[in-house]
């Protein structure tokens, strides 16, 4: 049988592997692997010219020099059966042991240590406490130096918390080039556990994440949402999302998978209803949207503009609800721009509730509340019980 050339680049350099397509599978695996100096349990995903992710497996099509695909190691997955011995390849207490012995040695033979030892012994001790405090050993990270004296935070108070108009731009051309992929079925299932792990995952690949999510809900064909209009504001979203250290783009989706998957997990859309289940997804993507980075007291105690404007009521909750509707007010972002007059007004309601409900000052309030219903009897054809509901669930 003749063999087949796949050409690909990997961190920019050019590559190309040969192979047969009776090949076995691993094997396929191991030669992009190879050339990826990968480790053993890296991920490695391999884009098309057209920037869709492929299998890379014996049936990959053939291609040619000028249209090459793009080979990219993400952070390794480990497994709790897999020892870190054989995840290094050596073992860290073997290599403590033998400095040991060296200083055992010299220290009968009447010697001074060298310096040079008790070095090796530090860098020992260094990276044994580095792998004892690192959850996924990547090969790309594992190595850094993220000793106090010299570790840079990834947000500087002193950078624009604001994203660029270029990074902006580079993230929906990503988006658009692989929302037509086809997300398997495993990662589907994935999607809807609580034990999603959303660190493997891109800014963009993200986004197409929670595209499928009202795909999967079927929300697009039950409320008539238009794709490239859920893609306009998936996108405004994401750009009204600010670079700081939590209330980010990230935690905005880990706060909308766990909406997500608990939707699947005790099948709200039963019994709740589908309107219900939509409104409370929409307030989790917007719950925090171009949240500045300092809290309600900061607000009120330094009188900012919010606090003025809300008269210090949850002057970031309110103020991340109205950016939710001026997204929503732009035509090309309107994903209820189809549903009837007095069902955008139970949305709006609706998500206006959701949001102020996350100003934590008042979490107290409505969890007695809703325990109280609990004691009463919960009923969900009850509006006020559901609305309890929707307003615990971020």
């Amino acid at each position: 049988m003749a063999t087949k050339v796949i050409y690909f680049t990997v961190r920019e350099s050019e590559e190309r592997a040969e192979f047969r397509d009776d090949f076995p599978a691993d094997d396929v695996k191991d030669i992009f692997r190879a050339a990826a100096e990968a480790g053993p349990h890296d991920i490695l995903k391999l884009y098309n010219c057209r920037g869709n992710i492929v299998n890379i497996s014996p049936k990959l099509e053939p291609n040619t020099p000028d249209q090459p695909y793009k080979l990219e190691v993400v952070a390794a997955h480990c497994t709790g059966n897999i020892t870190l011995t054989a995840q290094l390849g050596f073992d860290v207490g073997d290599l403590e042991s033998r400095i040991q012995s060296l200083e055992k040695k010299i220290m009968l033979e009447g010697g001074e240590t060298p310096s040079v030892v008790f070095d090796m012994r530090n860098k020992v001790e260094q990276f044994r406490e580095k792998l004892e405090n690192v959850e996924h050993l990547s090969w790309l990270g594992l190595f850094k130096d993220i000793s106090s004296t010299s570790l840079h935070p990834f947000w500087s108070r002193k950078s624009s918390h604001r994203k660029s108009e270029e990074h902006n731009k580079r993230l929906f051309d990503k988006f658009l080039k692989i929302s037509n992929v086809q997300i398997t079925e495993e990662v589907k299932l994935y999607l809807r556990k609580p034990t999603f792990d959303n660190w493997q995952w891109e800014d963009a690949e993200m986004v197409v994440l929670l595209q499928q999510m009202f795909i999967d809900l079927d929300f697009t064909s039950k409320f008539n949402i238009e794709l490239p209009v859920l893609q306009n504001f998936l996108y405004e979203v994401y750009k009204n999302y600010n670079h700081i250290p939590f209330h980010n783009f990230r935690h905005c989706f880990c706060v909308s998978q766990m909406m997500y998957g608990l939707s699947w997990l005790v099948n709200l859309s039963e019994t709740m209803g589908d309107l219900d289940v939509m409104i409370m997804l929409t307030s989790a993507i917007c719950h925090d949207l171009d949240h500045p980075g300092y809290n309600n007291a900061y607000q009120v105690n330094a009188r900012t503009e919010l606090a003025l404007r809300y008269n210090d009521i949850s002057p970031l909750e309110n103020h991340h609800c109205a950016v939710a509707f001026e997204i929503l007010a732009r035509k090309h972002c309107n994903i209820f721009g189809n549903v009837p007059p007095e069902t955008f007004k139970k949305i709006r309601e609706g998500m206006i509730r959701c949001i102020l409900a996350t100003d934590m000052q008042r979490h107290s309030e409505i969890l007695n509340k809703f325990r109280a219903m609990l004691n009463e009897g919960f009923d969900f054809s009850n509006k006020d019980h559901k609305d309890v509901v929707s307003s615990n669930c971020y």
